[in-house]
Order: structure tokens, then sequence, then C-alpha cells
């Protein structure tokens, strides 16, 4: 009995592994942010943007004069002959409006990309911090677990030390064994669940397998701006480049046009007959104007939808804060509990172990009260180290809704 009273006195003390998330440092934040835009993925992305700023410069651009030549021999009823040849210059005209609109469109195309590069940003973000804070917690779990594996092995060596001495029983051996062995199969799924994560964020970073990954880092509610967010950012992109595309559907409408000269000689036997006009082409526009009725309304359709988009962001942006701020609150109030739930089962353990002393308890008892002891002071860590987690995946996703203007240039 002194032998198993000597073990279950190192369960008595039961630290708090997990704590509040610490607020995260500027060196912290420019070495995750650094990692972020260094992504291929982002990269790639910063590249349509380049893109889409050169296009701006063939935008509304003008049709080519052209040219044309042609040259014929005429032979009349009574022999006559002539030589004749013909030069014409034309320049097409744009529509009205349509170089405008087209202007429009190119700049609306640089916003849209601009705004796809923030989106891609803070999702890469939001999702690397995830999968850190997931990483962290497994770890804070598994060291937890392996504590627990510790003073299991205690209770296991003086229940052995009974047995050996024929004080004890094979059956709170295989009770003690049987705890043993689940706590390091959750140790095993924690390691596994750790490892997926880690591969994932080192492929979204593109990362070799063996690159250290950066330390985690989260705003925190102040620091989103809510009008700078990317999402807001796409969807006035998006209403851009539909206000440029009813200007290109309104310009549709008119006919095209085109102005020439014409220079024509002929040749004859009496003297040249030199001819000099001017030439108008314009088309007839019978059915561009029905289609360009169905690009406008098209046009206005998505343009709503922009509107409707910006609306939801805003409620996502909204949500996401007020996530945090309960997630910030429920881990307060488990670490809270958890002391004093804590404190609960020492106690108890105290009044077990002076039962057991003045034989008011069987050994059995004691062996099997012990590991349902233990038990709860896991499951009560173990919420607390969930609630925590919590809090940083929650923090994480505000990676979404945080202004690009904060991040490092990208190489």
């Amino acid at each position: 009995m002194r032998s198993l009273q000597l073990s279950l006195a190192l369960l008595a003390a039961m630290p708090m592994w997990s704590r509040a998330q610490p607020a995260t440092t500027g060196a912290e934040k420019s070495d995750f942010l650094r990692a972020i835009v260094d992504a291929p993925a982002l990269n790639a992305a910063l590249r349509r943007t380049d893109a889409a700023r050169e296009r701006v410069g063939s935008a509304g651009r003008l049709a080519d004069v052209e040219v044309e030549g042609m040259s014929s021999r005429m032979v009349g009823p009574m022999d006559e002959r002539a030589t004749m040849w013909e030069v014409n210059v034309r320049q097409p005209l744009p529509k009205r409006g349509e170089r405008a609109a087209d202007r429009d469109r190119a700049r609306a195309g640089v916003s849209m990309a601009e705004a796809d590069y923030a989106l891609m940003a803070g999702e890469m973000a939001a999702d690397t911090a995830m999968a850190l804070a997931e990483v962290s917690g497994a770890q804070a779990r598994i060291r937890l677990l392996e504590t627990q594996i510790g003073r299991l092995d205690a209770v296991l060596r003086s229940v052995d030390t009974r047995i050996a001495s024929g004080s004890g029983r094979l059956a709170d051996r295989l009770t003690v064994q049987t705890r043993r062995a689940s706590m390091q199969l959750m140790i095993e799924e924690e390691r596994l669940m750790a490892a997926d994560a880690l591969a994932e964020a080192q492929g979204r970073l593109g990362l070799k397998p063996d690159a250290p990954l950066p330390t985690f880092a989260a705003p925190s509610p102040t620091d989103v701006k809510v009008n700078e967010a990317a999402a807001l950012r796409l969807a006035a992109a998006r209403a851009d480049e539909a206000n440029a595309m009813v200007k290109m559907a309104r310009a549709s409408a008119h006919p095209m046009t085109a102005v020439g000269v014409r220079f024509e000689q002929e040749r004859r036997a009496m003297g040249d007959e030199n001819t000099l006009g001017l030439a108008f082409m314009t088309e007839i526009p019978w059915r561009s104007r029905r289609y360009a009725r169905s690009d406008v309304k098209a046009a206005e359709a998505d343009r709503a939808a922009a509107t409707f988009g910006a609306g939801d962001a805003r409620y996502r942006i909204s949500s996401a804060i007020t996530r945090v701020t309960r997630a910030e609150r429920l881990a307060e109030t488990a670490r809270r509990l958890s002391q004093e739930t804590l404190s609960r089962l020492n106690a108890e353990f105290d009044a077990m172990i002076r039962s057991a002393g003045v034989g008011g308890m069987n050994q059995t008892s004691t062996v099997f009260e012990t590991v349902e002891l233990l038990e709860k002071a896991t499951d009560t860590e173990l919420q607390v180290i969930r609630a925590d987690t919590a809090v940083s995946t929650a923090r994480a996703q505000l990676w979404r809704y945080v202004s690009t203007s904060d991040f490092p240039s990208a190489n």
C-alpha cells in the first residue's frame, strides 16, 4: 500500500498544458507573410496582375489604315483600248463610345486581377495559419497524453509491486494497460494529423518536405479594415467590370463606319482621265441593337450580383470578427473552469488517498478510481487545448479580410 501511495502522489500535481495564445509579434508576422508571398501560386497570380496592367496599353485601339490597289485593262467593241488603275485608302472608325468602354474594361481587368491576388493571398495565409494552429494544438495534446502515460506507468509500477508481493490483482494491471494503450493510440492519431497538416501547408507554400514552416501568426480583430478587405475589393472590381460591359454593349448597338479617299486614273489614246473621290461606309444595325439590349441586361445583372456580393462579404467579415470574440470568451471560461475542476479532482484524490490509508477503501477501488481521476484530468486539459486551438483558428480566418497593403512585396 505504501508503494501505491507514493506513486499516486505523483498525480497530485496536474499543471495546465494549455494557455492563451500569445499576441503575434511584428517579426513573426513579417516572417509569416514573407513565406506566403513567396508561394508559387501567389507569384503566378502576381504575374497575371502584371499581364492585366500591360493590356491597358492596347485597350481602345484604333484600326490600321487600309490601302487597296487595283489595275485593269479595257478593250472596247471598236477595239479601243484603255489602262485603268485605282488606289483606295480607308480608315475604319470605332463605334461611338467603344474605345472608352474598352479602356474601362481593361482597367477593370486590372482591378479584378489585383483583387484576385489579394483574395488568394488572404486565403493562403488563412489556410496556412489554420494548419499551423492545428499542428500546435496536436503537439500540445501529444505532450499532455505523454505526460499522462508517464503517470499511468507510475501506477502500473505500483500495481506490479503489489502483484509481486502477493497483494495485487492481475485485473488491475490489465485496466491500467488498456487505458495506456488507448492513450498511445490517441498520440499516434494526433501525430498523423499533425504530419498531414504540415505536409499540406508545405505543399501550399511550395516548400520541400524538410523545409521549416514559418511561426504561426494571425491578425487581431482590430487589424481588419472592412473597406479594404479583398472580398470587398473583388466585389467592387466586378461592379467596375460590369459597368464597362454595359458601356461596351451600348457601343455595340452603334453602326461601324469607315471613311476613305479614292483615286482612279484611266489612260486612253486621247489622254488620261483622273478621278478623285471620297468614300463613306456604314453598317445598318438591324441585328446588333437587339443583341446589344441583351448584353446590357446581362451586364446590369452582373452589376447587381456584385452589389449583393459586397453585402455578403460584409456579413462574413462581421461574423468572422465576432467568432474570434466568442472563441476567446469560451477559451477564457474553459481555462477558469478547468482550474476549478482540477482543484476538485486534487481534493478528491487526497480524500481517496486518506481513505485508502485508513483501510476505508480496498486496493482494487483505489486503482480504478485513480485511473478514472486521471481520465477526468486529461479530458479537462484537452478541452482547454481545443478551446485555445479554436481561438487560433478563428484568428487565422481573419487573414482573409486583412488588407494586402500590409503584405511584403513579392519577388
